[in-house]
């Protein structure tokens, strides 16, 4: 199997806006959603706090930069909107990259450029990335 890097956009710890509301605002449907005291989708944990997140189009095996960069062209050409989300709620780009040891492939490679310097600086996202090591199943 091939190393992976899944890229996503979340918006964390509203009360006082529904995930719909966001969603009009935004006018995007999102890829995933987090409702509080809720079931996770992965596990059997309850959600600790509201999310809402999107992830581009592009395949998991898609760069690092090609999924930046799509997520990019939703957020700048909606700054407007989701600056007061932003100022107002937890914002971060969640990255998961998962390499396969024992494969030929070389590690994903994670590369932060000055659009997204630009960017982070003007609306205060976050970056969360998380590091996994799988086994070769293929």
């Amino acid at each position: 199997m091939k190393n992976e890097i899944n890229l996503s956009f979340c918006i964390w710890d509203f009360e006082d806006i529904t995930h719909s509301e966001i969603t009009r605002l935004i006018g995007l449907q999102p890829s995933k959603i987090y409702t509080k005291g809720e079931k996770n989708t992965i596990g059997l944990a309850l959600a600790k706090e509201n999310g809402w997140i999107i992830t581009t189009s592009l395949t998991k095996y898609s760069s690092f930069d090609d999924q930046m960069n799509s997520l990019l062209d939703i957020i700048e050409s909606k700054i407007d909107i989701f600056k007061p989300l932003c100022e107002k709620y937890y914002c971060e780009f969640s990255c998961a990259v998962f390499i396969r040891y024992g494969n030929e492939e070389s590690t994903p490679w994670v590369h932060l450029g000055s659009r997204y310097n630009n960017l982070i600086n003007e609306l205060k996202i976050e970056f969360d990335i998380d590091i996994y090591c799988l086994p070769n199943e293929g």
